[in-house]
């Protein structure tokens, strides 16, 4: 016996979390829409959006197209079956033209069909006022017995034609409002984008993208579904190449972005790796006066790495330094860590990067920040015409969907991924399909 039950909450997760407490994984999706939510009695208010699902157990489902096959099959088949049985003349009702007057008020009334109402998995839109008057249009209309002669075949074509139009544009109205349904097949992969965090709109995006690249085999593996979806969303990925820097030519590159993210942390880690590792001829820089344990910290580093160093607080000092590093072929740059809101050092980084010739310039954002946060972190910090993100802390975040929401968002390439504290280590050059892993929690961090 099916059991079905509609759930609603103030967002699709919520509502998903819901169907699966009280009904289990085993619950087949049978229709997902946003409606409007209660109006408040405050004129100022909002309305509320709000998600409802309606799900149900021990139900045979079929697919979205045989259903929408079989259901159209059906209901085109029976308006076919009334209209030729209503079309054909009926002698029992035909009068005398001397009588044709008289009998005008006893005539029997005119016999009407309605279009059977077809049964759907999916809401189907409200028939709007046209397709109404269409149909009564086209519905059997009492066969008058007069001089002219009447053409059944001529009738029957028009209303043939007009039943066909108004099947048409409901159908389309129907894939049009299916386009944002979640196939139940794909409903569990879909739960895992969500719970990841991963942005609603680019969940049901990729879904989409999934039903209609996958071979009915590939989505009824979850593996061979769940590759494919790794597939998409590594597409959807922009990383950028790590530094290069090239002998004899020297090259500047500025690390910026809040306090608090590990700019520090992650300079000494890419000049350690640069030093040690590939034996990179390069010095550091840092106008972080306004900490001087941030200072500190980066001069040991330097001294451990056998690193010069200068520390500097206007553009004229910066630029002094970097003439003193002319010969090296690499010269990183540590910048305070600015509040988004604060203004006036914002202008103060802004003045820096104009007076000062710098190459590169990456914006370093934690990614145990919101995606809100990050989003509203780059829009403030396009005044240092960040070229590149350094995105740190993945260790500290608990899901990572919104390494792809925020891909999305803002339009700049991953450069590096930060897994950690230790230096050198914890530090990796952004690769777009280790980052779909990530997303989809089929890797871990190193």
């Amino acid at each position: 016996m099916s059991d079905v039950r509609t759930f609603k909450a103030a967002s699709m997760q919520e509502a998903l979390t819901l169907v699966r407490e009280e009904m289990g994984s085993e619950a087949v999706i049978l229709q997902t829409r946003q409606i409007p939510g209660r109006k408040s009695l405050l004129p100022w208010s909002r309305t509320q959006e709000a998600y409802e699902i309606t799900a149900g157990l021990g139900i045979e489902t079929q697919t979205p197209a045989a259903l929408q096959k079989t259901n159209r099959a059906s209901s085109a088949s029976s308006v076919l079956r009334h209209r030729a049985s209503n079309l054909q003349p009926d002698n029992r009702h035909r009068q005398p033209a001397s009588q044709s007057m008289a009998g005008q008020q006893e005539r029997t009334p005119v016999r009407r069909e309605t279009v059977p109402r077809r049964e759907s998995t999916y809401s189907q839109p409200p028939e709007q006022p046209r397709f109404r008057q269409r149909f009564e249009e086209a519905a059997p209309r009492e066969v008058k017995t007069t001089q002219k002669q009447f053409d059944p075949t001529e009738e029957f074509a028009e209303k043939l034609n007009a039943i066909q139009e108004m099947l048409e544009s409901l159908d389309r109205r129907t894939r049009s409002h299916r386009s944002t349904e979640v196939p139940s097949e794909l409903f569990h992969i879909y739960t895992d984008l969500i719970d990841a965090e991963v942005d609603e709109s680019i969940a049901h995006d990729l879904i989409a993208r999934l039903k209609e690249h996958a071979s009915p085999e590939q989505l009824k593996d979850s593996a061979a579904s769940k590759s494919l979806l790794a597939a998409l969303i590594e597409s959807q990925l922009d990383c950028s190449p790590p530094i290069r820097p090239v002998p004899g030519q020297r090259k500047v590159v500025a690390l910026v972005g809040p306090t608090g993210v590990g700019k520090t942390t992650t300079i000494a880690k890419l000049a350690a790796n640069f030093r040690l590792r590939d034996n990179i001829k390069m010095g550091l820089v840092t106008v972080d006066t306004y900490r001087i344990a941030a200072v500190e910290q980066l001069r040991t580093y330097a001294e451990i790495i056998d690193l010069p160093m200068k520390v500097v607080s206007t553009p004229k000092e910066m630029q002094q330094a970097l003439d003193e590093m002319v010969g090296l072929d690499l010269v990183l740059i540590d910048t305070a860590g600015r509040s988004p809101s604060d203004d006036l050092k914002i202008q103060e980084l802004e003045s820096l990067f104009r007076e000062v010739p710098i190459d590169e310039v990456s914006l370093v954002m934690s990614m145990t920040s919101s995606v809100k946060t990050l989003e509203a972190i780059a829009q403030r910090f396009q005044v240092a015409r960040p070229t590149s993100l350094i995105l740190t802390k993945l260790d500290e975040a608990p899901v990572m969907g919104s390494l792809l929401t925020l891909s999305q968002n803002v339009k700049l390439p991953v450069r590096y991924l930060t897994t950690g504290q230790d230096v050198p280590d914890d530090i990796e050059p952004a690769n777009a399909a280790r980052m779909a892993r990530l997303i989809l929690g089929e890797d871990q961090m190193r």
